[in-house]
């Protein structure tokens, strides 16, 4: 399957196809909202507390409104108030909200434990800033969404949420959805199944307005036919990396850091070149640790690309430079990044690849919103 590049320019012109809106809260530097767009949705406004991030996202889509408050001191009306609109008119509502109290073995972060900070403990960014809570984000979100009541609710979360104690959250939070009015069903995705070279799992909540569900025909029983048909047909990094034009100082960045790292030294130096499948660094360190040092294989998507670059070339000894990364999250190729090389591995490492976003939009396009207003017999307001 061959992967399409693309740039700022062709997502600027779907976007302009103007059919459903979307106001995204947590929306870190854009990669939800390119989906999104190049799914022809309006952006009303978003909503990123982190400093850096906001950089980026308004480097890409300077037109775009941005709310930079921390969500707990928002309600609602601040969000319809920017975008201009009433409640119950906005279309999507999106959020990905941090998930770190989650590891990707389903265990529930308690205190003192190595896989999270803990519930009720705090998260600090490597920007400095600190949140409280971190774990509870997501009925945050939900209460922004009772206030606003779009059709729609589209979250994100890691699929760990799915697994082991971490259940017990992943329950409440469908319960908190159906308890303001909605309809509700999860599903974890594989980013690789929608154009993305890259192997990303990730669990999507979809929830509905009731009386939506009611007009076009869907209930709680049926609601999940409307996440995205997947396509095993998978895009493998030889083809995404095909073209890709490299900046030699990112190549040298990527390259003196990895070599001077406990993480080459003692692993990957030990890794095969070109291999045939993906590596995993526990099966290589002598102890078996470095579990989340990978090394690509140009057959195969790329693994999970992380926030600290743990990812490395399949034939180079190095990191992978931002270029690949960008297109590894089937980002535009013209995307700007801001920021330090370590704070732009982090931003990347942190999005909702932009293809994937993509498949959701157009599913809930098409099985809900437009279905929906023509129940209503009149013209979509979005078109007029």
């Amino acid at each position: 399957m061959k992967y399409k590049p693309y740039n700022l320019e062709d997502v600027k012109k779907a976007s302009a196809e103007n059919k459903f809106t979307v106001i995204s809260t947590f929306a870190g530097g854009g990669g939800s909202s390119t989906g999104y767009r190049l799914a022809g949705g309006n952006i009303l406004c978003i909503n990123e507390f982190v400093e850096e991030a906001r950089k980026t996202y308004k480097e890409n889509y300077p037109d775009t409104p941005i709310m930079p408050d921390d969500i707990k001191q928002l309600k609602g009306e601040n969000f319809l108030e920017t975008a201009g609109i009433q409640k119950g008119e906005l279309d999507i509502l999106d959020g990905s909200p941090p998930c770190s109290a989650f590891s990707m073995c389903g265990t529930l972060g308690k205190a003192g434990s190595k896989h999270s900070d803990g519930w009720g403990k705090t998260k600090k960014y490597s920007t400095g800033k600190i949140v409280e809570n971190i774990e509870d984000l997501f009925f945050e979100y939900v209460r922004i969404a009772k206030d606003i009541k779009p059709k729609v609710i589209i979250g994100e979360n890691v699929a760990g949420l799915d697994a082991g104690e971490a259940k017990q959250k992943r329950n409440q939070i469908d319960k908190a959805i159906e308890e303001i009015g909605y309809d509700v069903s999860y599903k974890i995705l594989n980013a690789s199944h929608f154009g993305v070279p890259q192997s990303r799992r990730r669990l999507f909540f979809i929830g509905i307005r009731e009386d939506v569900s009611e007009a076009i025909g869907l209930s709680f029983m049926n609601i999940g036919s409307v996440f995205p048909q997947e396509n095993k047909e998978v895009v493998t990094i030889g083809e995404a990396f095909d073209g890709i034009e490299l900046d030699p100082e990112e190549v040298k960045w990527c390259n003196e850091t990895w070599i001077k790292s406990a993480h080459y030294k003692d692993t990957a130096s030990l890794m095969p070149d070109d291999p045939d499948k993906v590596l995993g660094g526990n099966d290589y360190h002598p102890k078996g640790w470095h579990f989340n040092v990978k090394k690509m294989s140009r057959h195969h998507p790329a693994p999970t690309i992380t926030t600290n670059a743990d990812v490395c070339h399949f034939i180079e000894k190095r990191r992978l430079t931002i270029k690949e990364i960008k297109r590894l999250m089937s980002l535009p190729d013209d995307f700007i990044v801001t920021g330090s090389m370590s704070q732009k591995i982090e931003r990347c490492g942190r999005m909702v690849p932009s293809l994937m976003m993509k498949a959701i939009a157009e599913s809930v396009y098409e099985n809900v919103i437009k279905p929906y207003n023509k129940s209503l017999d009149k013209p979509c307001l979005h078109h007029v």
